[in-house]
């Protein structure tokens, strides 16, 4: 044998080994593997294997502690979606040979949103997976899938967070809520540390498991009804939150302002003449005056809401009265910027009827939640803004006292994926409005965010079909 033929000799052989690791063997028992007895993860492998998804890399082998490749990974998430991927032909990626083995799945996975390239060109079909590029890719697949993920325990930033990348780090928080993955320590979760075959295992054995769970209430993001349900019922009256009762919601959102004799009432703009017969400015007519007029009209409409007609602008007291009754948390949004004489109003009222630990109060000026602040050094405080920079960041953080609870709300038209690591990184909770269509409704359910404020989307059509 000459050197070079040894060599030649030796690199077809292991071609040859390579192949048959990565490649999708035919189903096997887990009961063959002889090198999964006693390991860690056995329970999972034997699962995900009866699963249908995972082979051996031989006959005879599992190789739960070798790195799952990217390819590997995308295979198994088709075969999870138990998805006819033949269909699929075309992806952008120039390292993904059309003639591939994992070409299918590759396009599959493009197609629908869940993988998005190590580059533009490329993507890395070989290399290992990373711990925080598995986490994204699930948290994708949920939302593929349209599942909106569990929150079975308090989200995490772990120690290691300023080397996770921005793009995976809401997703290791979720994932980690969800109860999906776990950190590799208690303070760690090594986001650039390779995946394993047995943890990947792990990972698709707790997603199967979670997808088969039936969620309840307090596994759920707070699906928040903005203005009542106004759809099918005036905005802001008392019929349209009769109706967010009735369609399942235990989270409203409302808009107070006041009118020129001190009486909080409920209207989203400074004018009546949007949603009303009448005209003029809330803060110039008493509430005397404003009973006089019909608030059944539709937004940016000359109709009334059929049925609905003679609905009287209801009062801030009514509103709290009703949700005390009905076991409703809301929102209150101080609409205008407003004295401390009115703030002290909104918080005696809301303690009248023992709601003050049952509320959460948002405005987009400051000065009004400091103001809550001042009333009660625990109330859940809420800054809303158009546009989360530092500025916003800033403000928020001179809300927090070490007592109480302080979120962001987030107008979902500007927030980015950076932003909301940004959030993550300064341990800022994050609440979005105002989302109206269930895929992005259940993408949001699958972030950070605490809350989601929809005008349509019910609880049951997020989750009903979990």
């Amino acid at each position: 044998m000459t050197y070079t033929w040894i060599k030649r000799w030796l690199a077809g052989a292991l071609a040859t080994v390579m192949l048959f690791a990565i490649c999708p063997q035919k189903p096997a028992s887990a009961s063959n593997f002889t090198d999964i007895s006693g390991h860690w993860a056995e329970s999972y492998i034997n699962k995900a294997v009866n699963l249908g998804l995972f082979s051996g890399t031989t006959p005879t082998t599992f190789s739960p502690d070798a790195n799952m490749t990217r390819a590997m990974f995308v295979t198994v998430l088709a075969k999870y979606s138990k998805e006819d991927i033949q269909q699929y032909t075309t992806s952008q990626f120039r390292d993904v040979p059309a003639d591939a083995w994992y070409a299918h799945a590759v396009a599959w996975a493009y197609s629908g949103g869940i993988i998005s390239g190590t580059s533009k060109n490329q993507f890395s079909p070989d290399s290992a997976i990373t711990r925080e590029q598995m986490a994204t890719l699930i948290v994708r697949f949920a939302n593929y899938q349209r599942f909106a993920l569990p929150r079975v325990r308090s989200g995490k930033t772990f120690s290691d967070k300023s080397r996770t990348a921005d793009y995976s780090l809401d997703a290791t928080y979720t994932l980690y809520r969800s109860g999906i993955i776990n950190g590799t320590s208690s303070k760690t979760f090594s986001p650039t540390g390779k995946a394993t075959r047995a943890q990947c295992a792990v990972i698709f054995c707790q997603y199967d498991s979670a997808r088969k769970d039936t969620s309840s209430e307090d596994t759920q993001v707070r699906l928040v009804n903005h203005r009542g349900y106004n759809l099918e019922a005036p905005e802001n009256t008392m019929p349209a939150y009769a109706l967010s009762v009735r369609k399942g919601y235990d989270y409203v959102e409302t808009d107070v302002q006041f009118t020129k004799d001190n009486v909080p009432v409920l209207i989203h703009d400074t004018t009546i003449d949007r949603t009303s017969n009448g005209s003029g400015k809330v803060a110039d007519l008493t509430y005397g005056q404003l009973q006089n007029f019909d608030f059944s009209y539709k937004s940016n409409s000359s109709d009334r809401w059929a049925g609905y007609e003679g609905t009287k602008i209801a009062t801030f007291e009514e509103f709290i009265s009703f949700c005390s009754r009905n076991h409703l948390h809301p929102y209150i949004e101080m609409k205008i910027s407003m004295t401390k004489s009115q703030v002290k109003t909104l918080y005696n009222l809301v303690k009248q009827y023992n709601m003050q630990y049952d509320v959460t109060w948002i405005s987009f000026y400051q000065s009004d939640l400091l103001y809550m602040k001042e009333n009660d050094a625990v109330a859940p405080l809420c800054l809303l803004t158009n546009n989360v920079n530092s500025s916003a960041i800033n403000h928020a953080q001179d809300l927090k006292n070490g007592k109480n609870s302080v979120t962001i709300g987030a107008n979902t038209n500007s927030l980015t994926v950076s932003q909301r690591a940004t959030l993550l990184r300064k341990n800022i909770a994050l609440c979005v409005w105002t989302v109206d269509t269930l895929s992005p409704v259940v993408q949001y359910a699958n972030t950070s965010a605490e809350a989601v404020t929809t005008d349509n989307i019910t609880p049951s059509d997020v989750y009903d079909d979990n």
